[in-house]
């Protein structure tokens, strides 16, 4: 499966995006102050918002699972219904003016996709020096419209490209929604976990048969497939750390989120005018 025109359409429109959004101001990260109290129905739909997020990378790892469903059945009743489930919990967020949540769905999507270039950038690079044993994105369109009896075509190439930068997108709206506003390194350091979890799921251990790390190929990790997915993830997760430091604009992890709920719902319920902390002797 070849590099095709296709491949470097995506990869041109992705850096254009991640080089305009890295040139705009930006308002540096204040010092870290506690995150405002999240209402309880950000809290739900913060929920509902990470099904779409796990589905999307994760239809591809079902579907190469010996006796699990194929992509065309999982595309139809997974993938599809969990966009449109993210495009209503979105409206839903913005109709009751959840600010914080509308602007991690929206940073963490738009992010993600974009700096799938900055990986695609070694990534072909490394498919083309044969360091990698397939182009993934052509294998995704060709399981995703079930044609790989005849092979990609031009609405293949498409398709699997779309949902190559769907998947990234996803993997980034994840980072935002658990992370909230970082610094750069927080998206280098998301990047090696997704790394690490590549490397010993079933599209490249058994779609590739490469085996978990490569390893099966010999020569330990300094093998290709491991080094070649390495460096386009690094570059990934870099494009991705410095664009969410720039545009989520609210700290706090979603646990410290939901800390802050549940002590706000604790002192809700405390009587009026009790101390904070009793103590019985």
């Amino acid at each position: 499966m070849l590099v095709t025109p296709i491949d470097l359409t995506f990869v041109a429109a992705g850096l254009a995006i991640v080089v305009w959004a890295l040139r705009r101001q930006w308002t540096p990260l204040p010092p870290a102050t506690a995150p405002p109290a999240a209402p309880r129905g950000e809290l739900v739909l913060t929920a509902l918002a990470f099904v779409p997020a796990a589905i999307g990378p994760n239809v591809l790892v079902v579907a190469l699972t010996p006796g699990m469903p194929g992509m065309p059945v999982l595309v139809r009743w997974a993938l599809i219904p969990s966009i449109i489930l993210l495009a209503v919990v979105w409206g839903i967020a913005y109709a009751r003016g959840y600010e914080r949540l509308t602007n991690r769905i929206w940073a963490g999507l738009w992010v993600g996709a974009g700096a799938t270039a900055a990986l695609d950038l070694f990534r072909l690079q490394s498919f083309m020096l044969g360091l990698l044993p397939g182009n993934l994105p052509r294998m995704f369109g060709v399981l995703i419209l079930d044609t790989m009896a005849t092979g990609p075509t031009p609405l293949s190439d498409v398709v699997g490209g779309l949902y190559h930068y769907w998947v990234s997108a996803c993997l980034g709206l994840t980072y935002a929604l658990i992370m909230g506003r970082t610094r750069w390194w927080g998206g280098l350091i998301w990047a090696l976990i997704i790394e690490v979890g590549m490397m010993m799921t079933p599209p490249m251990v058994v779609a590739m048969d490469t085996g978990y790390f490569g390893l099966k190929l010999g020569r330990g990790l300094l093998n290709g497939v491991f080094i070649g997915s390495l460096i386009p993830h690094i570059s990934y997760g870099v494009a991705l750390g410095l664009l969410l430091e720039r545009y989520v604009r609210h700290g706090g992890t979603v646990l410290g989120l939901l800390g802050g709920a549940a002590r706000g719902l604790a002192a809700s319920r405390a009587p009026a005018g009790a101390p904070a902390n009793i103590r019985h002797g």
